[in-house]
């Protein structure tokens, strides 16, 4: 009750109301009452006095009647005397309700009221006429007129005691009545001052709760994001000037009672709605169970990037007058702008790594190359043949060592990130498993587990390989002394949602820590592991592991963005990071990932010719590169093959050179980059416009064997990734021609 002032103030009026009411109500009845009883009493009273005053009347007027006539003799005293005796002869009649009234009112009566009705009944033996006052006559008269005079005094008592008893009750009933009415107005008083306070009290807390949600207006328009409110029944119910803003409405769009269904009628592009329907909603909401936010990052009406969020509520209460879901949308192009400039620097602080390491070997082998061939051009004799040869295979097979290393570094470098997709970890750790023995040294022993029977997972190839790369850099740094290294990764089923730190671990790694502590939604996936033996993390080091910048390195040794990258990377995919650390005990980052909902294709390439049906007569070659060392290469190599090659050294001299050539020219093999206005992609295509079977090989040492096709380059064209040996240049011709036959 006294948390409800309005309440307490009506009960408080209601007791005071009843007491006045009780209270009138009582003083009332008992006035009555006793009104009643005091009236009966009077008139009987009234009566029982009038007849002894009447009877002692007629007892002193016989007593002295009758001494008179004793005295004078005259008639008329007799005459009065006998009247008088008649009287009291007839009074004895009435004796008895005298009596009664008498007995009733109490008092000390017995005896006169004995003696009165004796003297009485005497009396009315008496003869009243012609008689004299028989013996003993006088004696009873003057006994009579004693008691009667007694009876009076008593009787004149009796009234004033009642009188008294009347008055005493009358003040009694008063002092009661005031009392009750003082409490009652008391109450009544309390009352008003009750609800006086309470009236106050919810003045203030009206005008506190327009404070309040004119703060919380302010609030919901200050913020970048997009809010909507709506109702169970999917009405909108109040909203924040900025989603109009964010999700590119008309300025009028957005009003009270606006249905869900036609909110996400008009945010549709590309003819898909951006709004999940809201069947879904409803159903979670009957429900009555909260369920996690649904986020869904996606292009606007307006192109710019968006992330839509939708959470439910519902009352403390239960009722379902007052649940509803939230709608938020936030607008992060800048974001990922942000974050794809971070994925960069990640990028260049790995490949800072991986340079310092290739730089290293790339001069060992230029050693090995150098030397060789310094020691072939020493044994130029002829009986020195067989150790000339030796020196020129082991400068070869040191110079293809050179170009697997620069091969790895322009894949790391030209990978871009997309639209995750099925991604084979086996595809992932051969691309790794050369690449970290470099990057984090010698000292560390790296193990790759068998993952041939892992699933594909749903990611992008260069996030999870920069991923994996800054979690192997922090692993190195945690090992100065050298350690083991050990990156895994096996397949998981979870037929509920799973808790992730419940897990077990090994044995020493009892902190943990997780990226998202909601559970993992049932289904298939992949576990991703990097372990390595180092020195492990305090708590709190992993209290701020996925802060963006905290790193435990000195200045300029860490950015401290490793773990914000991979934390980035997981939310991205939808996954999760889970670190299990442990003082002396290693660390253990767990990347869990996705199935994808279908396995990696297979690239199935169309057959080819045999070479002897492409070959077989001599073919007209155009070689045009700027390089004239590479130049002499490919001339000579397609000359000792057997064709005839013309040769230039840019766009345009090449244009000269194929309008002056005798016969068609077959094939062309043109390096990209030019100098001049012609590139090769333009020059390509101004030659095949004057001949549509021009075969042509593009020749880059900025692309791989994976890299997709020069925007603009011809249908059927193929790609020669520098450096290139001869097997690999022929095998190419073979391709372009056989490819150009095909057409």
């Amino acid at each position: 009750m006294a948390r409800h002032p309005a309440r307490r103030a009506h009960i408080l009026a209601l007791i005071g109301a009843g007491l006045l009411i009780v209270t009138f109500g009582t003083m009332g009845i008992e006035l009555g009452n006793e009104m009643a009883r005091h009236g009966d009493l009077d008139r009987q009273s009234t009566a029982a006095g009038s007849y002894l005053r009447n009877l002692h009347h007629a007892t002193s007027e016989a007593r002295i009647c009758h001494y008179a006539w004793l005295a004078k003799g005259q008639e008329r005293d007799q005459t009065c005397y006998e009247r008088a005796i008649a009287q009291l002869a007839t009074a004895r009649q009435d004796f008895t309700g005298f009596k009664a009234v008498q007995k009733r009112e109490g008092g000390e009566r017995s005896e006169p009221l004995n003696a009165v009705e004796s003297a009485l009944t005497q009396i009315a033996g008496w003869k009243t006429t012609g008689g004299a006052i028989p013996e003993g006559g006088e004696q009873v008269l003057g006994t009579l007129d004693d008691n009667l005079s007694v009876l009076s005094r008593v009787s004149t008592l009796d009234q004033a005691d009642r009188v008294a008893n009347m008055v005493r009750n009358t003040s009694w009933q008063r002092r009661l009545g005031l009392l009750g009415i003082l409490t009652g107005v008391l109450s009544l008083i309390s009352a008003g001052w009750v609800l006086d306070r309470s009236s106050l009290a919810a003045a203030r807390a009206e005008a506190s709760s327009r404070d309040l949600a004119l703060r919380l207006r302010a609030t919901l328009d200050s913020l970048s994001l997009g809010v909507a409110l709506f109702g169970a029944d999917g009405r909108l119910w109040h909203w924040n000037e900025q989603l109009g803003t964010v999700l590119g409405l008309e300025k009028d769009f957005l009003k009270l009672g606006l249905s869900y269904e036609e909110l996400s009628a008009v945010l549709v592009v590309g003819g898909v709605p951006l709004l999940e329907p809201f069947e879904h909603i409803e159903a979670s909401l009957l429900k009555g169970e909260s369920a996690p936010p649904v986020m869904v990052e996606c292009h606007g009406i307006n192109g710019a990037d968006l992330e839509l969020c939708r959470t439910l509520f519902f009352a403390p209460d239960g009722a379902a007058e007052r649940r509803g879901f939230v709608l938020t949308a936030a607008d992060i192009t800048l974001r990922l702008r942000s974050e794809r400039a971070l994925g960069e620097a990640q990028k260049l602080r790995a490949l800072g790594q991986l340079t310092a390491g290739i730089a290293h070997d790339f001069k060992n082998l230029l050693t090995v190359i150098l030397g060789n061939l310094e020691l072939a051009a020493d044994h130029d004799q002829p009986d020195h043949v067989e150790q000339r040869q030796e020196y020129l295979s082991a400068a070869t097979h040191a110079g293809r060592r050179s170009e697997a290393l620069t091969g790895q570094l322009l894949s790391f470098m030209r990978r871009q990130s997309s639209t995750p997709d099925s991604l084979s970890l086996a595809d992932l750790f051969s691309f790794l498993s050369g690449l970290l023995g470099r990057i984090i040294g010698s000292r560390i022993v790296v193990e790759c587990g068998d993952v041939s029977g892992v699933w594909s997972v749903r990611a992008d190839p260069a996030q999870l390989e920069s991923a994996v790369l800054n979690l192997a850099i922090n692993a190195r740094d945690a090992m100065p002394k050298g350690g083991r290294l050990r990156i895994a990764a096996r397949n998981v089923t979870f037929s509920v949602n799973a808790d992730l730190m419940s897990l077990p671990v090994e044995e020493g790694r009892t902190m943990r820590v997780v990226s998202d502590p909601t559970p993992l939604t049932a289904g298939d996936w992949v576990r991703l592991d990097v372990i390595d033996s180092g020195c492990g993390m305090t708590k709190e080091v992993l209290a701020h592991l996925f802060e963006p910048f905290f790193t435990t390195k000195g200045e300029g040794a860490g950015t401290g963005l490793g773990m914000a990258m991979v934390l980035a990377f997981s939310q991205q995919v939808r996954g999760r990071v889970v670190v299990a650390t442990g003082s002396s005990s290693g660390t253990e980052v767990s990347l869990w990932l996705p199935r994808a909902v279908t396995d990696v294709k297979e690239v199935v390439l169309p057959k080819s010719q045999p070479v002897a049906q492409i070959q077989e007569r001599q073919m007209q070659v155009l070689v045009v590169e700027d390089d004239a060392a590479i130049r002499d290469i490919v001339v000579t190599i397609l000359s000792m093959a057997g064709h005839r090659v013309l040769e230039a050294g840019d766009g345009e001299q090449a244009f000269d050179v194929a309008a002056a050539a005798k016969g068609r020219i077959d094939l062309l093999v043109t390096d990209i980059q030019l100098p001049g206005p012609l590139d090769g992609v333009t020059l390509s295509r101004v030659l095949a416009g004057r001949d549509a079977g021009l075969a042509v090989i593009y020749m880059s040492g900025e692309i791989t064997a994976d890299s997709p096709p020069p925007p603009g380059a011809l249908e059927g064209a193929r790609l020669l990734a520098k450096p290139f040996r001869r097997d690999g240049l022929m095998q190419a011709v073979t391709t372009a021609l056989s490819a150009r036959a095909g057409v």
